[in-house]
């Protein structure tokens, strides 16, 4: 089965590469914590990486409440919540009760929590909206729902104007419309804008909120309620009001409380009562265990006491004191909100790196806020403020970060002009106040970069070299690609319209060290989307809105092209300074297009890890693609030679699939037969087929290829054309057709096209295959590359599979996300 782009193959690769830098999947060292520092392989570091806001975990009661609860209960209590739970549960969410004055669930996590309530409370004739960047445990949640046929979107982060065009398109067919968010997010430590949701929940009586507050409670609300629950607006009597009737929220044990588990905080008792009755992970999960409900059960009594407020003063006035500094030093800042939670923007993935590196050197641990969790290009440092620090700590760190973070943007190569850019969506507070210095390179040695925008304007000598450097590898040569850039060079059809755009980088030599050609052009975001989601993406786009998901994009190679877009001298030694020249370029041409990604398609997977690592440092995450099926051996005698190189399966299969039906069918070979031209006719019949292949080729969901493209086929000598007849049914015409391309060596095959009334019953399509291959080996080819898709047909007929993979660059992931809910 074709090898296709799966998440977890990106995450892999991100957190291998953090892990291989020394930034992640790291172990302390201490004997004994104290909540400041922390020793990481040999080094003391000032921890500004913890969410323990608080800093209770060495409160003497939380200590205390572990050892009396494991001395009496022991280390654990094995029982489904749903048959038993220990006395302390109850003393708990009575406790819980008291400090929101709402009914509590106490959950075994804050993620098992979602998982226990979301499908309880959302029906099959609700529907759910999530926000963005709404914490991933709420997004795996969600897709429980999804599974179960729950309609389900993505709006931009805290857009609330798109949130309420949403809502308003759903009220009519939807029984409950529930929104889920965070209190306070993550990653950039913004906060939802707690205002208009109360506004919309006022407004909209179908409206339900979900709100997950994990990194809100503790340091935020009377007892530490939380920070969504602290927005509540004044009521008449001048006392804040109570969560809203229709609003529930997930809260944490762990982080500030300093505990283990999370709770749901719900509007009403019935609800309680259901989500305890059928909530599924309190059915079938662990509890909380009796040393850390012993601690949770202090917590909630501290939280409930007089010291908390005086605690909560205390971090308040050390997060106001780094908002203070930042301000005065300049640092630049996403989502100023007033939680104890930070964000310093950066960009690339490798400039987060290179400043975090730079911070651990100086003695202070922070995090590295970076894709996939953030979109590609705006990584930053992300540290957390906590009450055991200092504000001497707070100030010696950001003044370091104020040393370092211009000294690291120079060297990656980031500018002002390109920060900019990169934040103008973000909400970015502050540039730099001083300007980046970049660090000037050498230019005497400089690498030559020569752009085209067509491949007319290479010298003679120039094309001559290009040809050279692209044989064999598809219809990449100088005269195919002039004939494709006429085909796709219709102003009046924009989802048939390309740019194509060339590219040249030569050392100071003069010699090639790399080489693309690359178009500029309207894109399917769910091009290589599973095929259900496809369906639904067409269905929206047939229902009225044609540009669902549709984006411009920079992609490498054409529509008509297959293999090996780029060519890069892996032997020059600066190769890489080239590839970084050419993603340079290519994201000023996304820019100047208004383009949304970049699209590096078709390079071998897993075969070259420097590359791969130099690509990610470039910002460009691996995108499994369909394997390519290939033969790479067409050297045999004959038929009977060529069958014994099969699988006795797939010997059989042949013989009785398609040698067995080829007396049926007369194959004409391009414009041989007078007697069957390939006239204008005969070419609109073939595109006529095609199209009825594209109307249901959801694998590989790509605009429709213009009769243009056709009709260059047909003109160049480079393409073969294979027209199928039925010698039975002569007047049916022409029932299916393969377009490839001849190059020296290699055979490609590009487009098919068939009659689908009659594909399984005269197994048109096996047969097109199989004389395929047979003129691939009658024109002498050494291979044949038979592209994308159908893998078990071209399997049967000798072909392998070659893992492939694009490199992309998205500028955010919302596309992404929206297919996710599709």
């Amino acid at each position: 089965m074709a090898a296709t782009h799966n998440f977890f193959d990106t995450l892999d690769q991100v957190i291998s590469d953090g892990a291989e830098r020394r930034l992640g999947q790291l172990h302390t060292s201490n004997e004994r914590l104290d909540g400041r520092q922390i020793r990481v392989e040999g080094q003391d570091l000032i921890h500004f990486g913890s969410c323990s806001y608080l800093a209770l975990e060495r409160h003497p009661a939380l200590t205390a409440g572990v050892v009396d609860a494991v001395q009496r209960y022991g280390t654990q209590f094995s029982s489904s919540r749903t048959f038993m739970s220990l006395g302390l549960y109850e003393e708990l969410e009575t406790l819980l009760g008291e400090m929101f004055n709402r009914p509590v669930i106490a959950t075994a996590t804050t993620t098992l929590g979602h998982q226990s309530s979301l499908p309880v409370i959302v029906g099959d004739d609700d529907a759910v909206i999530l926000d963005q960047q709404v914490h991933a445990s709420v997004q795996t949640a969600a897709q429980l729902l999804k599974a179960r046929g729950v309609e389900t979107h993505v709006v931009r982060h805290n857009r609330m104007d798109a949130l309420e065009r949403k809502l308003l398109q759903l009220k009519a067919k939807k029984r409950h419309i529930w929104y889920l968010a965070d209190g306070v997010y993550s990653m950039y430590g913004d906060c939802a804008p707690m205002a208009k949701l109360l506004e919309l929940l006022d407004r909209h009586e179908q409206f339900h909120c979900y709100i997950d507050d994990a990194h809100g409670v503790g340091w935020a609300g009377k007892f530490g309620r939380g920070y969504a629950l602290s927005q509540m607006p004044l009521g008449p009597d001048g006392q804040p009001r109570e969560q809203h009737e229709r609003m529930v929220v997930a809260v944490s044990l762990n982080k500030s409380f300093a505990a283990a588990g999370g709770a749901l905080v719900l509007p009403n008792e019935a609800m309680r009562q259901r989500i305890r009755n059928c909530g599924p992970t309190l059915i079938f999960s662990g509890p909380i265990q009796p040393p850390m409900l012993g601690a949770a059960v202090a917590s909630a009594k501290l939280h409930l006491s007089e010291a908390l407020p005086v605690m909560q003063a205390e971090l308040a006035d050390k997060v106001a004191y780094c908002q203070q500094t930042m301000d005065e030093l300049g640092l630049p800042q996403i989502g100023v909100s007033g939680a104890p939670l930070f964000f310093v923007p950066a960009g690339l993935p490798r400039i987060v790196y290179n400043i975090v590196h730079r911070m651990k050197a100086e003695g202070f641990y922070c995090n590295t806020g970076v894709f996939p969790a953030v979109p590609m290009r705006n990584g930053g440092v992300r540290f957390t403020i906590n009450r055991e620090l200092s504000k001497a700590d707070i100030r010696s760190m950001l003044e370091r970060l104020r040393h370092h973070y211009p000294l690291a943007l120079a060297e990656e190569g980031q500018t002002e002009e390109r920060f900019k850019k990169d934040f103008r969506f973000c909400g970015l507070d502050r540039t730099l106040q001083a300007p980046i210095e970049r660090v000037e390179e050498p230019t005497a040695n400089a690498l030559k970069i020569r752009s085209f925008d067509s491949i007319a304007e290479l010298t003679p000598d120039q094309q001559g070299r290009w040809d050279q450097r692209f044989a064999d590898r598809g219809p990449m040569s100088v005269a195919t690609l002039l004939e494709l850039e006429q085909a796709f060079a219709n102003p009046d059809a924009p989802r048939e319209h390309l740019d194509f755009r060339y590219v040249e980088i030569e050392d100071e030599q003069g010699a090639l060290v790399l080489a693309a050609h690359y178009v500029v052009g309207l894109v399917k975001e769910d091009m290589f989307a599973k095929v259900e989601v496809s369906e639904k993406v067409e269905a929206i786009r047939a229902g009225g809105d044609p540009d669902f998901l549709v984006s411009k994009a920079v992609v490498l190679g054409s529509p008509l092209s297959v293999g090996e877009h780029l060519f890069l001298d892996r032997e020059h030694p600066r190769w890489a300074e080239a590839l970084s020249e050419l993603t340079g370029l290519l994201q000023t041409v996304k820019e100047e297009c208004g383009a949304t990604q970049v699209f590096l398609r078709d390079f071998p997977r897993g075969a070259d890890k420097a590359l791969e690592r130099r690509m990610l440092e470039l910002g460009y995450f691996e995108f499994g693609l369909p394997d390519m099926m290939v033969i790479d051996d067409l050297r045999w005698a004959d038929r009977q030679d060529y069958l014994s190189r099969l699988s006795s399966k797939y010997r059989y299969n042949v013989r009785k699939e398609a040698i067995a039906h080829e007396e049926r069918f007369e194959v004409l070979v391009g414009d041989e037969d007078p007697a069957a031209p390939l006239d204008e006719a005969e070419l609109r019949r073939c595109y006529e087929l095609y199209c009825q292949v594209h109307a249901g080729g959801l694998q590989i969901n790509v605009f429709r290829l213009p009769y243009a493209v056709f009709a260059a086929m047909a003109r160049h000598a480079d393409f073969d054309v294979l027209r199928f007849r039925l010698t039975d049914e002569p007047q049916r015409g022409t029932v299916a057709v393969m377009f490839s391309y001849v190059g020296p060596t290699r055979y490609s095959a590009l487009i098919v096209g068939f009659d689908k009334a009659i594909v399984r019953s005269h197994k048109v399509y096996k047969q097109a295959l199989f004389r395929t291959v047979e003129r691939a080996h009658a024109l002498g080819s050494a291979s044949l590359n038979l592209a994308f898709t159908a893998e078990l047909e071209k399997k049967k007929l000798g072909a392998r599979p070659r893992p492939t993979c694009a490199y992309v660059m998205l500028d955010d992931t919302f596309s992404a996300s929206v297919l996710e809910a599709v």
